[in-house]
């Protein structure tokens, strides 16, 4: 039986070098011994750079969608619920990366090595916005779509630190929920 608490040292260690350096540029031996681990050992969990950064991208998900569904979950108002539930997708992961000089790398590793777990990510996210909106009886088809493209437009604009980006997403938010509750009365 292999020791999680290897395992978790080898993602983190890997996790930091990739946005650091770049997966390219980060080598399994750096990785090993950011781990403080033998190289050998790091075998033994991982075959390849590439399955390291599959499990890199499983991790980082699952505790997007963890803090997704926390959000979710929240006895509070439709918006501060959707505003948790977008800033644990897109914020957090646009602050992990954003002062990596590897961004454009990053992002291609994940489309060539991790899409699909990055699709589920997304779908997940959907549906909970979907749910969300659904309880207000807000029922558009691609609301929650436009929900999350928004909350990518808004990391483009302004500071990124939580709570600014927060404060901008809850704005267009709340625009949104207005417009789509106006839509959807005006067609029942």
């Amino acid at each position: 039986m292999l020791d999680t608490e290897k395992r978790t040292r080898i993602v983190q260690a890997a996790q930091s070098l990739f946005i650091r350096y770049g997966v390219k540029r980060t080598s399994i031996d750096e990785v090993a011994r950011a781990a403080d681990i033998a190289k050998g050992t790091l075998y033994l969990y991982y075959d390849s750079k590439e399955m390291l950064f599959a499990e890199v991208a499983k991790h980082i998900c699952a505790d997007i969608l963890a803090e997704a569904r926390q959000a979710s979950a929240m006895p509070a108002p439709l918006a501060e619920r959707l505003v948790g539930i977008l800033d644990a997708e897109i914020g957090v992961l646009h602050r992990l990366v954003e002062h990596s000089p590897h961004v454009r790398e990053l992002t291609e590793t994940k489309e060539a090595m991790a899409s699909a777990t990055f699709a589920t990510l997304e779908r997940d996210i959907a549906e909970l916005i979907t749910t969300a909106i659904s309880e207000e009886n807000i029922a558009r088809q691609g609301a929650a779509e436009m929900f999350i493209a928004a909350a990518v437009g808004t990391t483009k604009i302004g500071d990124s630190s939580a709570t600014l980006y927060r404060s901008r997403l809850r704005a267009i938010v709340d625009v949104l929920i207005v417009g789509l509750k106006q839509t959807c009365e005006t067609m029942n």
